[in-house]
């Protein structure tokens, strides 16, 4: 749709947006929640030519994803159109980027499989959040619904303050993170092996390919796709753990372990499908290298009222998110 939208142009510009935000909210209230586990009810998820058909269907993604950026420098150069079509065009590319893209990205990093995972890191780098990968990986799944995760929004805190504290926060963290590991190694953080120098160079280099390629006046405009795109995955890591906590042992001052009561789920039929199964969010925390095709529901943890593009425009609007939310909170607790 995106890709239709910059060949297209005029209105279709806002195909995408307007898919999104009004075609999937809807259809997914009128059709509800499908709450059966894929694994449990489709031996061809669990078979090896199912499993590489579904991760095939992953690294497509990469390709298309970084070719749709591409696209985007090429018909903003030579296509002749008014502002408002324009931003269709920006909008469109980020929600696909940072919504399906970075969402399959989410999927590949977890991966045990090096080239998966490398692969999972470039479309990181389409966006310049190559850092995500250490943060979320090995900071956000340890510290979950805690304090210490810059990524677990707590109960009374906006979208907008959760996002001005977050994306700072998550790339301190991966630094910290990183030097940490290479600490355990011997190894100094200036090190050669230190990932979060190479993100740096590999991003800056991407910089200087869009560059050359569509010139100066381009580089603003992709610079604003990538902070919406990551702007949209952050606004989906606050809607996954919005006011949930794990409980402190008074015994030994450790919180308890990750279960399905510490992320909000949806079992929304589209925006499932179109997500990668990503809102079955508790199995995933409880099973980070589980495939997305083998993810279950867990009937134990709190629901969203909608698929996550309704959610993402609920929390624009805070007084009305805590008021949705804030009451789903109290009764499950």
């Amino acid at each position: 749709m995106a890709a239709v939208g910059l060949l297209a142009s005029g209105l279709w510009a806002w195909l995408t947006p307007a898919f999104v935000f009004l075609v999937i909210p809807i259809v997914d209230a009128l059709l509800g929640c499908d709450e059966s586990s894929s694994s449990k009810t489709s031996r061809f998820a669990n078979s090896g030519v199912g499993a590489k058909l579904y991760t095939s269907i992953l690294l497509i993604q990469v390709v298309v994803q970084i070719a749709l950026l591409l696209l985007l420098g090429h018909v903003w150069n030579q296509v002749d159109a008014p502002w408002p079509i324009r931003i269709g065009w920006m909008l469109s590319v980020a929600l696909s980027v940072g919504g399906v893209g970075i969402t399959v990205a989410h999927e590949l990093i977890h991966r045990q499989d090096f080239m998966q995972r490398m692969f999972g890191k470039s479309m990181l780098m389409g966006v310049l959040y190559m850092h995500f990968s250490i943060e979320h990986v090995r900071g956000h799944h340890a510290r979950v619904a805690t304090d210490h995760d810059p990524a677990s929004a707590p109960l009374g805190m906006s979208v907008y303050r959760f996002l001005a504290t977050t994306i700072p926060a998550q790339w301190f963290s991966a630094w910290e993170l990183e030097s940490k590991r290479l600490e355990k190694h011997q190894l100094g953080t200036w090190s050669i092996q230190n990932e979060m120098l190479w993100f740096i160079v590999i991003e800056l280099l991407w910089l200087l390919g869009l560059l050359w390629a569509f010139g100066l006046s381009f580089l603003p405009i992709y610079l604003v796709v990538a902070v919406v795109s990551c702007g949209l995955l952050e606004i989906v890591n606050y809607i996954e753990h919005y006011g949930l906590r794990r409980e402190i042992n008074e015994t030994n001052g450790r919180h308890e372990a990750v279960g399905p009561e510490h992320s909000w789920n949806s079992n929304h039929r589209l925006s499932r499908a179109l997500l990668f199964e990503l809102s079955r969010h508790s199995d995933h925390h409880m099973h980070a290298i589980k495939p997305y095709q083998r993810l279950e529901n867990e009937t134990s943890s709190p629901q969203l009222p909608n698929g996550y593009p309704g959610m993402v425009l609920l929390t624009l609007l805070p007084p009305i998110w805590f008021r949705v939310m804030d009451r789903r909170i109290s009764k499950s607790q």
